[in-house]
């Protein structure tokens, strides 16, 4: 700018300031004079004027003052935007959160079905009757008690009276429909594969011909090992040793000598015990496989039963190898059975472990037996030419017309055996983002844990642990236990038990308590985290609802997982929505407090967050789990982290992929260039003389 704008620009600011000087508009600090005569300030210094009364300013305090007066302007003028910014984002957050939530509601309204509008519904659930139970006494036996079968003491069934005494003792009574179709054929020395939905009574239907067919030969030999059970888990081993002891103390005779071998004591002593004498040994296949390999003396050529429980369990876990050491010195003539609740591998793949001589597939649905060439339409073993039709064993009082009490002759109850799960099952899915799966886990604990008893799912073992931590550090310290994997022996045996007698509570767990296991009472299962397939989620909530009690389940989604529940309907799995609180409790700041005061429930948090993106990238649906999608802030807010861990997902686009394959690439050259440079180096500076003066390296040609 040159000289003439300047001078231009200083008459304008001088023309201002005389018009507001005649208007009046100039602050009373600056000019204040009650005769008419401009003063500046309350000093005894005036500024000097002219003829004609105006103030005469130095160039730098009209500035100053122009100044001040753009400076107030813009500030007002940024206090009003600051203010319209705030409000702008304010409404942005609102209609973002209700695009999420209208979201989520259409994403419900498409795949979940019948809906509770209101959250009485809760209490509604939480205290509905139990159509078969009435006391806690009742509650327990009428797990046991099947109310529609035959009666183990039929005579055509030829179960020996004091198995029947030993039976009615435990509150046996009745058989179920696995049972009336299996202990016949099992009788008969047909090998069998049998599947039934959880909680039919299978353990009994292997159980029973294994002591009826064992007894005379115990009798004869009673050192000789007569049966071999193996089950995938710990604790459903547990379990079948608990029936069987509890069966055989009845039993005057002969005396059954039952082992369980799952570990958790010294090898030694189990192999002595074994070489003592056992019966029946019941066990895991691992723990098994060690004893034939390295327990010499233990004799298996009198073994007349195999029990496979769970066995598509035992494929899908690579028990393979184990199984094939198992069967390897087993006597030919043995008799086997093979049991699960869903048989996710092919009848000839399961068949394949040890079925080989009249094999059968007998299940709940149409007419039992069915050889296996007419389940795969392939032939696998010596089938029988003609198999006996399946025979109906009614009681003798039907027979002969008489009527029988309507507790042991209900017609009109449904017959859901033909169902993987049970009509007495609700079964509920609730759609939440990940940061607010940690706060609707705490509502289902506050109204489950105090009230009834409930087995809570997660797919990792460090979440199990990290929401146990945090549901007992804020006030369920009493009400809440775990059991995973990684616990020792003794410590899993003893969670299952004393779970099993508490009357409320809630258990974190992993896959391992999803099978087989007969948890009485048990009101609730939630999946905190979605299983593999159709067959997991069959087996978990196969926990509850057992024998005819009413039970329900929750499914935890994420808004991007809800294709999930569209997927399980697929297999007849008709989820509802469950009714959560609109308004979720404040309690964020405190389970945040709770990981920055709790060094060690901190560090869960972050294992367990990390663990679970682990468990998203080997989900084997990958459309529907993808981990590229996920909302990495949202899931650490899930696990009441304020800030998302460090965290490595695999590359998945091309471009990515071919820069991280460059990128290894010019790391792989740089190395090789500076190992080029140390070699050089260290060459650079050896020694090429010697004292003598002769090149090293070379040698002197030796005299002829």
């Amino acid at each position: 700018m040159g000289i003439k704008g300047k001078k231009r620009k200083l008459k304008e600011r001088e023309k201002r300031l005389q018009e507001q000087m005649e208007a009046g508009e100039l602050p009373e600090e600056v000019m204040r004079n009650t005769s008419g005569v401009m003063v500046m300030g309350d000093g005894p210094f005036q500024p000097s004027v002219d003829v004609f009364g105006n103030v005469k300013m130095k160039k730098s305090e009209l500035y100053k003052l122009n100044d001040q007066e753009y400076l107030e302007s813009i500030k007002e003028e940024h206090q009003n935007r600051r203010q319209s910014h705030l409000q702008t984002s304010l409404k942005r957050l609102r209609e973002e959160e209700e695009e999420h939530l209208k979201e989520i509601q259409e994403v419900e309204e498409k795949v979940l079905g019948r809906k509770f509008t209101s959250e009485d519904a809760w209490d509604t659930i939480l205290n509905s009757p139990d159509p078969t139970t009435t006391d806690k006494t009742s509650r327990k036996k009428s797990s046991k008690v099947g109310k529609h079968g035959a009666l183990f003491s039929h005579p055509l069934m030829g179960i020996h009276p004091s198995l029947i005494h030993a039976l009615h003792l435990e509150g046996f009574e009745r058989m179920t429909k696995i049972q009336e179709r299996t202990i016949p054929y099992a009788l008969q020395a047909y090998d069998l594969l049998g599947q039934a939905r959880t909680g039919s009574g299978k353990t009994l239907a292997f159980c029973i011909p294994i002591l009826q067919q064992t007894r005379e030969t115990c009798l004869r030999y009673p050192n000789a090992l007569l049966a071999l059970l193996l089950a995938p888990t710990k604790e459903l081993c547990v379990q079948t040793f608990d029936v069987l002891t509890a069966i055989v103390k009845h039993i005057p005779e002969p005396t059954f000598k039952v082992q369980l071998i799952t570990g958790g004591t010294k090898v030694l002593e189990e192999r002595r015990q074994l070489l003592a004498g056992t019966n029946i040994v019941v066990g895991t296949p691992g723990r098994i496989h060690d004893h034939v390999l390295h327990c010499k003396g233990w004799d298996l050529s009198r073994l007349r039963f195999l029990v496979l429980d769970e066995a598509d369990r035992m494929l899908a876990d690579g028990f393979q190898r184990d199984l094939d050491a198992i069967l390897g010195p087993l006597p030919k003539s043995r008799q086997t059975f093979l049991f699960s609740a869903t048989n996710s591998k092919s009848v000839q793949e399961l068949a394949r472990l040890s079925l080989s001589r009249t094999p059968i597939f007998i299940g709940t649905t149409g007419d039992a037996p069915l050889p296996l060439q007419q389940v795969d339409g392939q032939s696998d073993g010596a089938l029988p030419a003609v198999i006996p039709p399946y025979q109906v064993y009614t009681d003798p009082q039907q027979e002969r017309g008489e009527e029988v009490a309507e507790e042991h002759n209900d017609t009109d109850a449904p017959d859901d055996e033909a169902e993987a799960l049970p009509s007495t099952l609700t079964q509920f899915c609730h759609i939440c983002p990940y940061e607010d799966r940690l706060l609707s886990l705490y509502v289902f604990v506050k109204r489950v844990a105090r009230t009834s008893k409930a087995m809570v799912f997660c797919s990792t073992i460090a979440s199990t642990i990290f929401h146990c931590q945090i549901m007992a550090s804020v006030g369920f310290h009493h009400n809440v236990m775990m059991l995973h994997g990684h616990m020792k022996h003794r410590q899993r045996v003893q969670a299952f038990r004393i779970f099993q007698e508490w009357e409320n509570g809630v258990l974190f767990c992993t896959d391992v308590a999803a099978r087989g296991l007969d948890i009485p009472q048990v009101h609730w299962i939630l999946q905190l985290d979605p299983p593999l397939d159709p067959t997991e989620y069959i087996h978990r909530v196969g926990r509850t609802a057992r024998a005819g009690n009413v039970g329900n389940s929750l499914l935890f989604l994420a808004p991007e997982e809800a294709v999930f529940a569209r997927y399980l309907n697929k297999f007849n799995i008709k989820l509802e929505k469950l009714p959560m609180p609109d308004k979720l409790p404040p309690i964020r700041e405190k389970l945040e407090h709770v990981l920055q005061i709790d060094e060690v429930v901190a560090k869960s948090a972050i294992a367990a967050y990390r663990a679970h993106v682990g468990a998203y990238q080997s989900h084997i649906l990958k459309d529907i789990f993808d981990a590229q999608k996920i909302d990495l802030e949202g899931l650490a807010a899930g696990f009441a982290l304020s800030a998302a861990p460090q965290l490595s997902l695999p590359k998945n686009n091309a471009d990515e992929k071919k820069k991280e394959y460059v990128k290894g690439k010019l790391k792989s050259l740089n190395k090789r260039k500076q190992s080029a440079i140390k070699y050089y180096q260290e060459q650079k500076t050896k020694r090429q003389w010697d004292e003598g003066g002769s090149f090293i390296g070379v040698h002197k040609p030796r005299p002829s």
